[in-house]
């Protein structure tokens, strides 16, 4: 699979976002109780992901997105699931962009951040230094699929034959001179012939040798 386009439009904003994570004193244990949230919101992304898995159609990844988005609504409160949303979301544009030639590693990759988002909300008791780990790990692979697409990227670059050197065009002039060469050879023959009678016709007249 293929570079397509680049893998970090998000990527800024993902490192932000850890890095404040990170600073804060204290974290909730438990979410705020989620708005109109099913018993279990993850069950239609994990179909979905599943799905991509298995072939990747516009429409799986479309949903994959759309998915994301309600997600990130649902979890709002819950900020390393919403981390988690947002790496799903990148490798899910990175997906759209690219279809057939995404990275092979991008599809592990989604599983895997897909696991540990389902790991961290199915265990709302789960300490909040072992979901800061969690993250950590999957924000690694992240940027080391970033590097991967990147070296991809230059090797195909340098794989490109270089563009072949236009042939030089024939000079016209040399044409026209050879032309011009030709017809004075011819005329010079010519002459040399005239000569030539001339002189053995003077010659016969004369009956003494050249």
């Amino acid at each position: 699979m293929a570079k397509s386009p680049k893998l970090d439009p998000l990527t800024s904003e993902l490192e932000n976002r850890l890095d404040e994570l990170f600073q804060e004193e204290e974290l909730l244990a438990d979410s705020v109780p989620l708005r109109g949230s099913s018993p279990q919101p993850l069950a239609e992304l994990k179909k979905i992901v599943l799905s991509i898995d298995w072939e990747i159609t516009p429409e799986a990844v479309e949903s994959f997105l759309a998915q994301i988005r309600l997600l990130k609504e649902v979890y709002q409160n819950d900020k390393v699931a919403t981390m988690f949303l947002q790496i799903l979301g990148s490798l899910g544009q990175y997906v759209k962009s690219n279809r057939s030639k995404a990275h092979p590693a991008t599809f592990s990759l989604l599983n895997s951040v897909f696991a540990r988002l389902e790991e961290v909300t199915n265990h709302p008791g789960m300490p909040e230094l072992t979901k800061r780990k969690l993250l950590q790990a999957q924000m690694s692979a992240y940027q080391q699929l970033r590097e991967k697409i990147s070296q991809r990227r230059q090797a195909a670059d340098d794989r490109k034959p270089a563009p072949a050197a236009p042939e030089p065009p024939v000079p016209q002039a040399s044409a026209v001179v050879t032309a011009q060469m030709l017809v004075q050879a011819m005329a010079e023959l010519k002459e040399f012939i005239r000569s030539e009678l001339a002189a053995l016709r003077k010659q016969m007249k004369t009956g003494s040798p050249r």
